[in-house]
């Protein structure tokens, strides 16, 4: 049988229990329940999943890569639009646009996801059709590609 000691955060408290991981001795008041038994307050603190656990390292890579794409792919799309410009094509090149910049963002980082490599991909995204629409004088403005535009913007958020 154990010997009751007592607990590291409230000293005036006998217990038996120990945590299954570093082997401090806990109270009740100081256990957490985890699913491979009980963990004391420090060991049993919940991290966040690796694929939304986002360094800055990667972020800084997904913020390259996203401004990458929405300036490379937006001066392309907007050399095309001048040249043919269909408002069905130029809705179809700036829907690929926004999903090129969320796939670009998913990749540089390791498909990690989360909120704020979600508002890297808004910025990228409003930078890009900005820059479309610069340099077409306007032309972004036709009911298919602000439609497309948000259809493209869906789509590359839920990459992330």
């Amino acid at each position: 049988m154990s010997q009751a000691v007592c607990c590291k955060r409230h000293p005036e408290v006998e217990t038996s229990v120990s945590c299954g991981r570093c082997g401090d001795p806990i109270c009740p008041r100081c256990m957490i329940h985890a699913p491979v038994g009980v963990r004391c307050p420090d060991c049993g603190k919940s991290r966040p999943a690796p694929t939304f656990d986002v360094s800055t390292p990667f972020m800084l890579r997904g913020i390259g890569a996203g401004l990458a794409v929405a300036l490379g792919g937006g001066l392309a799309v907007s050399f095309i639009t001048v040249l043919v410009p269909i408002a069905f094509l130029v809705a179809a090149l700036i829907a690929a646009l926004c999903y090129a910049i969320g796939e670009s963002i998913s990749l540089a980082t390791n498909r990690k996801r989360g909120t704020r490599l979600r508002a890297v991909a808004v910025v990228c995204i409003v930078l890009a059709f900005l820059l479309v629409t610069a340099i077409t004088q306007g032309l972004t403005f036709s009911l298919y590609v602000l439609l497309a535009t948000a259809a493209g913007f869906f789509f590359a958020i839920t990459r992330l």
